[in-house]
């Protein structure tokens, strides 16, 4: 019979006390990788301490306080530019409850009815449309409806025009001689514009010219990116450009309009020119005036009435001592609109660490 048959409680104690011994060293083990780990834990915490202590300004309580009320403060600018951008006053109402069409007749119509009411509006104000300007920037839709993919950026595209004309013919100009407005470019086109502009060597030649020739024309143009807000996945933008003959007095009233910020739209350039004989001359539509007579001297009023034209009266013409001087100004401006971000919760926002008292 061997020992531990003759032994057996003895054989039972051994091994418990070797079945301890076991579990008493993985235990020393698995405290000590633990006890390391939390030293490695704590000489990083102290090393980021360290670098804390080093700020400007330096992470206390009263800090905190400061950046928590510039960060309060900054939300509520924020705000209240989102809320300027929405415009206001019925021209912004009209904006955001306007439905755009679904077919492109119904889109077409759309034009043709905007074109028909602008230029009646412009005849009962004497307002000369001339040239270019004869379809408000649509010409290319003068018989038929834009493509569906295009249907909502032109029916966008025509609300500010048509907000635009109105706010320059109240403001009476001799004629109006083009209205033009940039490509309507999908979120498509434009994500593949902007990394095709990005990725463009410095100074070369053949990126821009490639990017904006098809971009010119009777209805449209390209503004110069030195002067437009634009800011990629921030702020986007849509340009219009507005030519016309008037007096000084008419720029100012047009100005003054787009001023009340009715809808986002700023003012980026405007451009001032001596105006040739033939269209300072030029009759408006309905005018009873004889030229040939004697030299142009139309006076354009902002009363809610034009003033009715004299007939000319037979005998030598008598100049005037000062002329009225009219010019051609081309006014460039932009409808902005803010790129919706999604701005993190408060609650998911990064935990700042505990200020120091």
């Amino acid at each position: 019979m061997t020992w531990y048959r003759k032994y057996p409680l003895f054989t039972s104690l051994l091994t418990l006390c070797a079945v301890l011994a076991a579990g008493e060293a993985g235990w020393i083990f698995e405290r000590s990788a633990v006890a390391r780990s939390s030293a490695a834990k704590l000489a990083k915490k102290r090393g980021e301490l360290q670098a804390m202590s080093q700020l400007v300004p330096a992470p206390k309580r009263d800090v905190a306080e400061a950046i928590g009320a510039d960060l309060a403060g900054a939300q509520r600018a924020l705000a209240t530019m989102q809320a300027a951008l929405q415009g206001r006053g019925p021209a912004a109402e009209r904006l955001r409850q306007a439905r755009h069409p679904r077919a492109r007749t119904d889109a077409y119509f759309d034009l043709a009815t905007f074109v028909e009411r602008t230029r009646e509006l412009a005849r009962k104000n004497a307002v000369d449309v001339r040239g270019d300007a004869a379809r408000l920037g649509f010409s290319a839709y003068a018989n038929e409806g834009p493509e569906l993919e295009r249907i909502e950026l032109i029916f966008r595209q025509r609300q500010t025009v048509q907000y635009l004309a109105e706010a320059l013919i109240e403001a009476r100009p001799l004629a109006i001689l083009a209205v033009k407005r940039e490509v309507p470019l999908t979120r498509a086109e434009r994500e593949e514009r902007a990394l095709a502009v990005k990725n463009a060597a410095p100074g070369d030649p053949g990126a821009e010219p490639a990017a904006t020739a098809a971009d010119e024309g009777p209805d449209f143009f390209t503004i110069d990116p030195r002067i437009s807000v634009r800011a990629p996945g921030f702020l986007e933008s849509t340009a219009f450009r507005f030519v016309f003959i008037g007096q000084t007095a008419v720029l100012r009233a047009f100005l003054n309009r787009l001023a009340a910020f009715e809808l986002p739209v700023l003012v980026r350039e405007v451009e001032v020119e001596p105006v040739s004989a033939d269209e300072a001359l030029h009759p408006a539509a309905g005018d009873d005036v004889a030229v040939e007579t004697a030299p142009a001297s139309v006076v354009l009023t902002l009363g809610p009435a034009p003033v009715p034209a004299r007939k000319a009266i037979a005998g030598p013409a008598i100049a005037p001592i000062v002329g009225k001087p009219y010019s051609k100004f081309t006014v460039t401006v932009e409808y902005l609109e803010l790129v919706p971000s999604p701005a993190p919760a408060v609650d998911g926002a990064p935990a700042m660490p505990a200020p120091t008292p």
